[in-house]
């Protein structure tokens, strides 16, 4: 390579890193909001195919707003709330949620109200046998409850 291409690489990289700097080192929530903008424009104009040259470029810009986004206290907050639910719970919820369940659907698969209450207040756990029956009657993984 010689002297005169280094030196246009060098200048239109200077030159996209000072356009692309806020979307890329994102400090404020305008920054953030300009990333936004960004990502959304470039998804729109990127074409579905290998080799898409914008797909480098959605990469990084996306990596800058996962990592904003997680240094964010009320993600980390988030964060650390969901950390603590029971995977267990969180799919009996969802099951009664979908299927529009009452606690008197579900005496078959677990047991009285009372527990089923208990269970969805995290005083009580579920038991095996109360996540095989529920595996069963819904045909889904056991592994769904852990």
């Amino acid at each position: 390579m010689n002297i005169t291409t280094a030196v246009k690489i060098e200048n239109s990289f200077l030159s996209f890193y000072e356009n692309i700097q806020p979307a890329i080192e994102i400090k404020t929530d305008e920054d953030y909001q300009f990333a936004l903008e960004l990502l959304e424009r470039l998804m729109i104009k990127a074409e579905d195919r290998e080799g898409e040259p914008l797909l480098h470029l959605i990469n990084i810009v996306s990596d800058s707003i996962e990592e904003y986004e997680n240094s964010l206290e009320s993600i980390q907050d988030y964060l650390q709330q969901t950390d603590f639910v029971d995977p267990g719970v969180s799919t009996l919820r969802v099951l009664i949620d979908q299927y529009k369940l009452t606690y008197k659907d579900l005496e078959n698969e677990i047991g009285s109200k009372s527990l089923i209450s208990q269970i969805l207040k995290g005083t009580k756990k579920l038991t095996k046998d109360h996540i095989a029956n529920l595996s069963r009657r819904f045909n889904i993984s056991t592994q769904l409850f852990f």
